[in-house]
């Protein structure tokens, strides 16, 4: 058996795990690699997608394998040593981008497993989001390096078979592979698309597989996290004379409405082989552990106090938060207003039946130039064409709504003009130097509209401070992590997406600290 961290051994984020034996091998995730990307490309200054595979592997933020889409090629791309090796899937934990975020480059041949939840999670925000080779997951035009860009799927006029033929063609779909059983509902989310065509040849051509069809025997468990569908993995490689077990817990946490799953991973996990542990909050200092609840009794308060308009700033992602601030809303007789992008991506999610209350959340209808296909998608469904709120009527009652808004969401006050009120930050915090910036931005927007900020402030330094008890991390402390370890009881631990990998040698004897490229053979 033989197990390689391509990356994610020496930093947090990036993850990509292979695990291969003879002629299989599979990926567990395939991230982006935020501080790779961030040493080299900014807001503006960003990979060019018309030299597909050129930029990230001349970054270093592709490994040098012979596993992407040929179309990605330029003809003057020369890498003479492409390590070869099979890949038959990859196995995604959860939907961040730093563990699936440049799965869009591999070969359309390669599967994608991942759990329901993430599936509708990763299609809704390709939809919403701007097309590019990394995001380019479920589905994806087909590049010809002759144009240089990808206009082959534009309007083909009203010549049908002309149409079809350049779909056949030009539109390539990845074979996805559930954990769970997937529902009707997100089979048909699944299928969305710009016009009835498409969608018809994706019904047609969307190939569903089972794990039983992997090359190696995997099992999928839920775990919480900060985002809803989260999974860890336990591979078992079977040998002539004996099996390996594999555990990879992807980010987890203890705590929160899916603790209970994440302490069913450790039970399943018992006795593994080896344990691929994420260590994101790991260090020689103890942190003070807040959880949901505390965010929902802090958070509430804060509301409770401001009669004018409040700003909820939390991950886009994080619905496990979106539903907190939807039961404050509505505990304080507001409406939970969020951009068209989250609703996408929780009608997505709804298809796949995870529970959001919906009577408190509406949709803001920002001002735009052009619809997107996907935003008339929403604006069609039943359940949000009558929940679309306009910034005249925040303006006129801005005591009855929290914006769930973020520093990209700013401008929108300009539209809105409502002075005064709460902006109540309630996610990570500042962790580069660029970050500490964008904290700057958003309070000389706060200061123009008059609103205070709760959950960070900036001192005299000029730097972002953030308050305790507004945010509970998505990953687990390192006292947890120790339990975690202890109760697994692994051979061999090799901790992966941690500043701090030294600190699982001087807890463990068995820790095996691999660098980035460096591989273990069983």
């Amino acid at each position: 058996m033989h197990l390689k961290i391509y990356d994610g051994a020496e930093g947090i984020g990036g993850t990509k795990i292979y695990l291969g034996h003879e002629n299989h091998g599979i990926f567990l995730d395939f991230g982006l690699n935020f501080a790779t990307y961030g040493k080299y490309f900014k807001e503006f200054l960003g990979m060019r997608a018309i030299r597909g595979l050129n930029d990230p592997l001349e970054m270093g933020l592709l490994p040098p394998i012979d596993a992407y889409r040929e179309d990605l090629y330029p003809s003057d791309l020369h890498i003479p040593h492409l390590e070869k090796i099979p890949v038959n899937a990859v196995l995604i934990t959860h939907a961040h981008m730093d563990h699936y975020g440049m799965m869009g480059y591999l070969s359309f041949h390669i599967p994608i497993v991942a759990s329901p939840e993430t599936l509708a999670i990763i299609k809704a925000y390709q939809d919403a989001g701007k097309a590019d080779n990394a995001s380019s997951i479920i589905y994806a035009a087909i590049r010809e390096e002759v144009t240089s860009s990808v206009p082959v799927l534009k309007s083909m006029g009203n010549n049908i078979r002309s149409n079809e033929e350049k779909i056949r063609k030009y539109l390539r779909i990845r074979k996805i592979i559930p954990t769970e059983s997937l529902s009707k509902e997100e089979k048909e989310f699944l299928y969305l698309q710009s016009n009835q065509r498409r969608e018809e040849y994706l019904r047609e051509n969307m190939e569903f597989g089972k794990l039983a069809s992997l090359p190696f025997r995997v099992n999928a468990h839920p775990v919480g996290h900060s985002i809803y569908g989260a999974v860890g993995y336990i591979v078992n490689m079977d040998f002539e004379h004996e099996s390996v077990r594999v555990a990879y817990t992807g980010d987890f946490r203890v705590h929160g409405e899916r603790a209970e799953k994440t302490k069913e991973f450790v039970r399943r996990a018992r006795g593994s082989n080896i344990l691929i542990i994420e260590g994101t909050r790991v260090s020689e200092k103890k942190h003070r552990h807040t959880t949901e609840m505390e965010v929902l009794e802090n958070c509430s308060a804060a509301v409770g106090e401001e009669r004018k308009l409040v700003v909820a700033d939390f991950s886009a992602r994080n619905f496990e938060r979106l539903n907190i601030f939807a039961k404050i809303a509505r505990e304080n007789g507001r409406k939970l207003v969020v951009t068209e992008k989250d609703a996408y991506a929780i009608k997505g999610l709804l298809s796949t039946g995870t529970i959001i209350e919906l009577s408190d959340i509406w949709v803001y209808d920002k001002p735009k130039d052009s619809v997107g296909w996907w935003q008339k998608k929403l604006m069609q469904d039943e359940l949000w064409e009558d929940r679309y709120v306009s910034p005249g009527e925040i303006r006129e009652s801005p005591g009855e709504y929290i914006l769930a808004f973020s520093l990209y969401d700013m401008p929108n006050l300009m539209d809105i003009k409502s002075y005064g009120g709460t902006y109540l930050y309630s996610s990570t915090e500042a962790l580069s130097e660029d970050a500490e910036l964008d904290f700057k931005t958003l309070s000389n927007w706060l200061k123009k509209y008059g609103i205070r900020s709760v959950g960070f402030f900036i001192d005299a330094d000029g730097k972002p401070q953030f308050e305790e008890g507004y945010h509970a991390s998505g990953h687990a402390s390192g006292e947890e992590i120790y339990e975690f370890i202890a109760a697994i009881d692994p051979e061999i631990i090799i901790p992966v997406h941690t500043a701090n990998p030294t600190w699982f040698s001087h807890n463990f004897d068995n820790a095996l600290i691999l660098r980035n490229g460096e591989s273990l053979n069983f």
